[in-house]
């Protein structure tokens, strides 16, 4: 060939895989066989018989054979006695003649097999003759394969693949019989329960190789949730074939297919989240047969596949969840799931508000998810006893009862609603994604960066105004709707009005309008709106910075939300000793309010200026303040106040130690008891060092018990006895270093025994 001067030859295929023509007596002898004519008319059974008696095996050939094994005419005319000869003959040949044997043992394993095959009858049922008969050792591994086979003993089968280290189709290919079968997908389970726990290297390389032996998704399936099952040490390999198919964080898992016994012991090796349980429904309920099942419309699918995508970057802070669905949903997903979790329930009554519910615990807050119907909004409650209960436990729990519980805040899912969620999380829930989570799952390319101090990237300006235009009558709807349950108590014509106006503070909120948001917050609250009410008060009472003419306004709003039986507003009432004020005491209150103030800021005054008992009253006071930066400030007045006058400093602290306790601000407590120790008071050493030594952290524990051991310098026997305490449980708990501290504290003590014991201790440790 020629191109532009160049001349070059026309490249040629190598000729590796031809075609040549060969002759029948030319292949035979290329494999080395002496093929025997067949007689004509051919050899019938009986001359066979008498063939083999006189041991001229040899005089018969293969296509005699053939003819003997397939012909049924001839079968049908011998007695009982001549089909046994008949069996004992072709049996015994076949133990001389590999070519027969490799034949004869195909057909049989097509035939045990179900598959059509055209040996005959008799012979299969005469294995056992078979067996005793054949002496060759590769053909008694194969009629050991098929007599299991035969007789369906399955872990006979996995024996023999885990005896040869070989997969069952190594094996079944070695044995030279029939590979496309239908018992195969027998084996899966049954190689799991032929191999002890633990695994050896070999083993599990021997398992490795056996799972990706298998073809189908089923026989992979089944092979995991065996090795689940079974082995509590799943050794290198198997392991890696677990989280490569098995984790519900995968592409093309098996998770959703697994039982629920598996998944459950999932979940404890490998600590999954709960996350997965609510996302395998929202996976179902969006599928093409969910979709048509519940005649969902297309927003409704986007939608709960959307929040389940954004909780999925949460998926690592799930604890408890429960979903509670629709009867017919219900059915949907029991019918296309092996065994439901309990976790997944049906609403004990048929409503038509109640939709599909997602409830699930993150931290400190419950998240209710309403996946469909009128608002279906995202509502956040705190994570007390009480609330738990209700909504993890309560059996007659209804989408309406939920929407009548006090929640901390609300959200929507109009445009970017993600933004703005992820930001009320963070900032003001203090739940924050996984973590090293750099991007956002869920959120297209252009928005979806994360960074952990200032969330995901703001909207554009066109985004932010539609948002804006959807989210007002979203939030309208919601107050209107909102109002009409109990907990906002009765009422009146005003202060219908003044949802108005918190309608356009939740708005302004939303948008990140934080000044807007308190202007029409208070305006709310001013038309004498609970919801205001107490959201205002909150804010000014934690409020960072807010000054105390701040906080008081804070408290009296309080006082406000809890007179018109704001629930929230009623509880923190009680918690913090804030007196409900009703309607009929707001006029009085509010005469004698400046003077309230004017008397606390002079005692302030009084304090700042070192007055002893102006010092330890507002001490006190500020000490059990909501807000910790109060706090710190009274514990600084009492500190002041102790330098001097010691005696009577100290019951004001003991009261400000009892209280932080009892509300649970350890913070507070500690840092009082703290004060006390320092100077060396008995019962404040012995106090903290019993709450220190109780917690998890070995420094924490470390300092109770040398807190302890202070007091007990003291000759106090409390204390000296609540350091052999410590000896006791650090041993029992295996607690080494806190065991050694605690008697080398005690020797200090001239405790013998504590010396005797730790001589013993380091005696009997071991050497490293």
């Amino acid at each position: 060939m020629t191109s532009r001067g160049f001349t070059f030859n026309q490249p040629k295929l190598p000729r590796i895989n031809n075609i040549d023509k060969v002759s029948l007596d030319e292949y035979f002898y290329i494999n080395n066989k002496d093929i025997l004519i067949p007689s004509f008319p051919p050899k019938t059974i009986q001359e066979i018989i008498r063939l083999v008696a006189a041991g001229k095996i040899d005089t018969i050939s293969i296509l005699e054979w053939l003819d003997v094994i397939e012909n049924t005419t001839q079968w049908k005319q011998l007695n009982t006695d001549e089909v046994n000869d008949a069996c004992r003959a072709i049996w015994t040949a076949a133990s001389l003649n590999s070519l027969l044997a490799d034949i004869a043992f195909f057909k049989v394993g097509l035939a045990l097999d179900g598959k059509k095959s055209s040996i005959h009858k008799d012979l299969l049922s005469s294995m056992h003759i078979a067996r005793k008969v054949v002496i060759n050792y590769e053909n008694k591994e194969k009629l050991d394969w098929l007599i299991s086979l035969q007789s369906k003993d399955w872990k006979a089968l996995a024996l023999s693949c885990v005896q040869s280290f070989m997969t069952p189709l190594q094996r079944i290919s070695v044995l030279k019989l029939p590979k496309a079968n239908e018992y195969y997908q027998m084996l899966p389970e049954m190689l799991i329960n032929a191999v002890n726990d633990p695994l050896d290297k070999k083993l599990d390389a021997w398992l490795d190789r056996c799972f990706y032996s298998f073809k189908t998704t089923q026989e992979r399936l089944i092979f995991c949730e065996e090795a689940i099952k079974n082995y509590d040490d799943y050794g290198f390999e198997l392991k890696k074939i677990i989280i490569e198919h098995c984790m519900p964080d995968v592409d093309d898992s098996f998770w959703y297919d697994l039982n629920e016994s598996s998944k459950l012991t999932l979940k404890k090796k490998f600590n999954i989240s709960n996350y997965y349980e609510l996302k395998n429904i929202s996976r179902l309920i969006c599928s093409v047969d969910g979709v048509e099942a519940l005649q969902l419309e297309e927003h409704e699918a986007r939608q709960i596949h959307s929040r389940t995508m954004f909780w999925s970057n949460y998926s690592s802070r799930f604890n408890r969840i429960r979903c509670l669905l629709p009867q017919l949903t219900y059915n949907f997903i029991a019918k296309t799931t092996k065994k439901l979790s309990s976790q997944i329930e049906a609403f004990s009554e048929e409503k038509e508000s109640n939709y599909e519910v997602y409830i699930f615990e993150l931290e400190k807050i419950i998240v209710v998810e309403f996946l469909r119907g009128g608002l279906n909004e995202t509502r956040f409650f705190k994570n007390n006893e009480w609330n738990a209960k209700r909504l993890f436990e309560s059996e007659g729990l209804t989408v309406d009862a939920i929407r009548e519980m006090s929640q901390l805040d609300v959200h929507d899912h109009v445009s970017s609603w993600q933004y703005f969620c992820e930001k009320l999380l963070r900032t003001k829930l203090k739940v924050v994604p996984d973590d090293n989570l750099p991007y956002f799952r869920g959120l297209p390319p252009s928005v979806n960066q994360y960074n952990s101090k200032t969330g995901l990237i703001k909207p554009d300006f066109s985004y932010l105004d539609e948002r804006s235009r959807k989210l007002t009558p979203w939030v309208e709807r919601f107050w209107q709707d909102e109002f009409k349950t109990a907990k906002y108590g009765n009422q009146s014509d005003l202060q219908k009005k003044s949802n108005v106006y918190l309608t356009k503070a939740y708005t302004a909120r939303q948008l990140g309008n934080e000044e807007e948001y308190q202007l029409y917050l208070k305006k709310s609250a001013e038309q004498g709106n609970s919801e205001a009410m107490w959201r205002l008060g909150r804010s000014l009472l934690l409020g960072r910075g807010n000054s105390p003419k701040s906080r008081i306004d804070g408290e009296t709003w309080i006082a406000k939300a809890a007179g018109k039986n704001h629930y929230e507003a009623v509880e923190a009432a009680k918690k913090y000793n804030i007196t409900a004020l009703k309607d009929d005491e707001l006029s009085c209150i509010a005469k004698s309010d400046s003077k309230r103030i004017r008397k606390i800021e002079d005692l302030r005054k009084e304090a700042m200026s070192g007055n002893y008992d102006s010092m330890c009253i507002y001490g006190t006071r500020l000490s059990g303040r909501l807000a910790s930066s109060d706090r710190k400030a009274g514990l600084h007045f009492l500190k002041n106040a102790l330098g001097i006058n010691k005696t009577k400093t100290i019951p004001f602290l003991w009261e400000v130690i009892e209280k932080a306790k009892k509300n649970k601000r350890f913070d507070t407590y500690l840092e009082a008891l703290d004060i006390l120790a320092n100077i060396k008071d008995a019962e404040a050493l012995i106090e903290r060092g019993s709450f220190l030594s109780k917690q998890t952290s070995q420094i924490s524990r470390h300092k109770g018990i040398d807190s302890l051991y202070q007091a007990a310098q003291q000759n106090n026997q409390k204390a000296f006895d609540q350091l052999w305490d410590i000896v006791t449980m650090s041993k029992f708990k295996n607690r080494i270093d806190d065991y050694e501290l605690t008697l080398k504290l005690l020797i200090k003590l001239n405790d013998s025994a504590a010396k005797l014991m730790l001589s013993k201790h380091v005696k009997d440790a071991p050497l490293t």
